[in-house]
């Protein structure tokens, strides 16, 4: 058993490197735990100097960056190569000690060991599992004997150190990741705000494009008025001629009169359909916005299907409409919709005049998540496969006697309303067009996909 003084020599040791170790873990700043280190060396082994080496790859040296007892500019100053105590320390993994430097005859040993009388020295390495980092030095003015319980001591120290310099590497990169990451989500918020200027800006090169577009069309709008409003005008000039007729043959109030008087109240209400479409169509070119309103869809579908087919009884067509359960109101212009329902409508009807069969269906469903579809479907000749890619496109038709502007009236107008409209694949016989319509329950932001 050791001696009393030996043992509670022990004893100290023992407890400061207990009391190091709780503040080198507690501590994130490796500067001060190696201060506090080459202090309570020192102080431990009862020795005044004491200094810390980290070694430095692209220099291939030592560079003492912590110290305790030393003169100014020592520490962060002085380096030590290869063939010091601390190189060999450094490269061999184990103790080197010198217990007189003034016999030392295999190291050079820097000129402060002189200054400071330096005497005995020893040098223990700073080994973590991610290999060497430093060495760690106690130095005597006095000749001393380092023994094997002073060597564990520095060991012990120096193992703590490696760890806190393991931990501090690991929360640098941390904080270095941390800082990146926010500098990422900065960028991606800068990002983000960017593309949203840069969206809106093309919302309004988008809105100026449309603008300067429909002016640039109103050539083919005026083409497409005379189109539209040929089936009620022609409507009108046979109610007003029919009138006359029967008002001519009767001279009093009579049944012949009452039937005149109904054509020309019709003939009126066709001519202020035309007025209408007239205006929704000077509203277009002008760049204002359409009226759109909730509006019930089985009553526009039956009030467009009425007007389209008049004039057609002799066609002999049949016709269905179907309405699926629980359909909402619909956001939309009425007169713009109807003139869509117009348009689909009188091409299936002229589509139909040569077959045999002779349905036209309407069918009304619920759609995409906020949309109620409307289908037009016809048992007609069908179109062409040349002209399937490019029925939106201005001046395509298989009409002979066609504009070609109809169903690019059709999407117009659709879109306008928030709605898109396709044809139908698949369809034997006949055609089929579908276009889909919001709810009017709240606005939409995006269109349907559609398979």
């Amino acid at each position: 058993m050791g001696k009393p003084s030996e043992i509670e020599r022990l004893r100290r040791q023992q407890g400061a490197l207990a009391d190091f170790g709780s503040f080198a873990f507690r501590e994130d700043n490796l500067q001060a735990v190696l201060a506090e280190a080459a202090h309570i060396c020192a102080q431990s082994l009862n020795v005044p100097f004491a200094k810390i080496c980290r070694y430095r790859p692209k220099d291939g040296d030592l560079l003492i960056v912590a110290g305790w007892g030393w003169h100014s500019g020592v520490v962060g100053g002085v380096i030590s190569k290869a063939d010091s105590t601390q190189g060999r320390a450094f490269v061999t993994g184990e103790p080197v000690i010198l217990e007189n430097v003034g016999k030392n005859h295999a190291y050079k040993l820097p000129a402060f060991y002189t200054e400071h009388h330096v005497v005995s020295t020893v040098d223990v390495p700073i080994q973590s599992k991610k290999g060497s980092w430093g060495v760690l030095e106690v130095d005597s003015a006095i000749e001393r004997q380092f023994d094997q319980h002073d060597i564990v001591f520095l060991t012990g120290f120096a193992n703590v150190i490696a760890e806190a310099v393991v931990t501090s590497e690991r929360t640098f990169a941390m904080r270095d990741s941390i800082k990146r990451m926010k500098l990422l989500i900065a960028e991606k918020d800068q990002f983000l705000i960017e593309r949203e200027e840069h969206e809106k800006h093309l919302r309004e090169l988008q809105s100026e494009l449309l603008h300067v577009s429909r002016l640039n069309a109103m050539g083919q709008m005026t083409a497409a008025i005379a189109h539209e409003l040929n089936q009620p005008l022609a409507a009108i000039a046979n109610y007003v001629g029919a009138a006359k007729l029967t008002l001519e043959s009767a001279g009093t109030e009579s049944e012949a009169v009452n039937h005149a008087q109904e054509m020309i109240d019709k003939a009126e209400e066709q001519t202020l359909r035309a007025g209408k479409v007239i205006g929704k169509l000077r509203e277009m070119v002008e760049k204002r916005e359409s009226t759109r309103v909730a509006e019930n869809l089985e009553a526009i579908v039956r009030g467009a299907m009425a007007i389209a087919l008049f004039g057609s009884a002799e066609s002999e067509i049949l016709v269905n409409i179907s309405v699926a359960d629980a359909v909402p109101a619909v956001l939309i212009d009425k007169v713009q919709i109807q003139q869509i329902l117009f348009n689909l409508i009188r091409n299936g009807i002229e589509a139909m005049s040569d077959s045999e069969s002779r349905k036209l269906d309407i069918s009304i469903s619920l759609g995409d998540p906020g949309f109620v579809d409307v289908t037009v479907q016809d048992t007609g000749i069908g179109m062409p496969s040349g002209v399937v890619s490019r029925l939106f496109l201005p001046f395509v038709t298989t009409k002979s006697d066609g504009m070609g502007l109809g169903l690019m009236i059709c999407q117009n107008l659709v879109e306008a309303n928030g709605g898109r409209i396709w044809r139908l694949d698949n369809i034997t016989p006949g055609t089929a067009f579908r276009f889909c319509l919001p709810y009017a329950i709240a606005p939409v932001d995006a269109l349907p996909l559609v398979a």
